[in-house]
């Protein structure tokens, strides 16, 4: 829940001693509201904030899709969520981390805060659980809400044999993926900063910021680093070789894979947050580096990165048996 008053809750003051003062956000005029209608009761907690937000004299936007059934014509229906995020001042985003990661590629390059309503499962990005949602709302429009920052990564794509400055882009919270377009290993040759690293032979390379340490980077062997760490994580997965490890780099560098291959059906994917991806084939290049845009996410005193890992993860426990 929101902190109590005017007052800094004591988890703001401690993250500010370590980290630098949050954003305070100013109040929201215009709320945009993305919904994952495939969660349970994600459509009946975003009427009760419609109406809750239309007392308080506030616009309501909402994609096409979804505005016909929150409260009639109360809410102002928008194309898509690029345009949504252009018009409103904060977007709250109802679904699980993977919802939000969605809603950040739409919302982070029009500069607007997301508020992540939880109705997933670890809800690492999410801030407030549903019953609590009132009360954040009622926190938000009285200024006492934070702004923290998260990097983001950007991916260029270069076909072989096309011109270099043509080039297709991906946008990612988590993490850049270049694996393989089918069940067998491929080999990856790696640059960092402009010098040959090494050309893993494994299933794929993750190049992660540190908000997506704790997603598909984890799960291939890599660290757990703090959100506002400014660094990258390059980890191979599952790597045909015992000395391949993660290496964390500063967010300063840029990152070169490109699929080697010598068989003409050499195929891969590169994927952004496991949710968009494009096609590759030999010779072709992926550059990722920091992207010019960040996640705007508000912050409401709720449980920060170590609660997290401690809380949901059980992180460094003893077995009981």
């Amino acid at each position: 829940p929101p902190p109590a008053g005017g007052r800094r809750c004591r988890r703001q003051r401690h993250h500010e001693r370590r980290h630098g003062p949050l954003t305070r956000m100013t109040s929201p005029a215009t709320v945009g509201l993305l919904i994952n209608q495939t969660k349970p009761g994600a459509m009946e907690v975003a009427r009760a904030l419609v109406a809750q937000l239309r007392t308080r004299g506030v616009r309501v936007l909402a994609l096409e899709t979804d505005a016909g059934q929150l409260n009639g014509g109360a809410c102002r229906p928008m194309a898509d969520a690029a345009q949504l995020a252009q018009e409103a001042d904060i977007v709250v985003v109802f679904g699980g981390d993977g919802t939000l990661l969605a809603a950040a590629r739409n919302v982070a390059p029009h500069g607007k805060p997301l508020l992540g309503v939880h109705f997933g499962h670890f809800g690492f990005l999410t801030e407030v659980d549903p019953e609590y949602l009132p009360r954040a709302v009622d926190a938000i429009l009285e200024g006492r809400s934070t702004v923290e920052e998260r990097s983001m990564l950007r991916a260029e794509v270069r076909r072989r044999g096309r011109d270099p400055e043509e080039c297709d882009t991906l946008l990612g919270m988590n993490d850049m993926v270049v694996a393989s377009g089918a069940v067998r290993m491929v080999h990856v040759h790696t640059r960092i900063g402009g010098q040959s690293v090494a050309t893993y032979a494994a299933d794929g390379v993750i190049v992660a910021s540190p908000t997506g340490s704790t997603g598909y980077s984890l799960s291939a062997g890599g660290p757990l680093v703090h959100p506002a760490s400014p660094v990258f994580l390059v980890t191979p997965i599952c790597p045909h070789t015992l000395n391949a490890r993660a290496l964390i780099i500063p967010d300063t560098e840029t990152v070169e894979l490109s699929l080697e291959g010598h068989r003409s059906d050499t195929t891969g994917v590169v994927s952004a947050d496991g949710q968009t991806e494009l096609p590759l084939g030999p010779g072709d290049t992926v550059t990722v580096r920091r992207a010019p845009h960040v996640v705007k996410l508000i912050r409401l005193g709720g449980p920060d990165f170590y609660q997290k890992i401690r809380e949901r993860w059980r992180y460094g426990e003893r077995s009981a048996n």
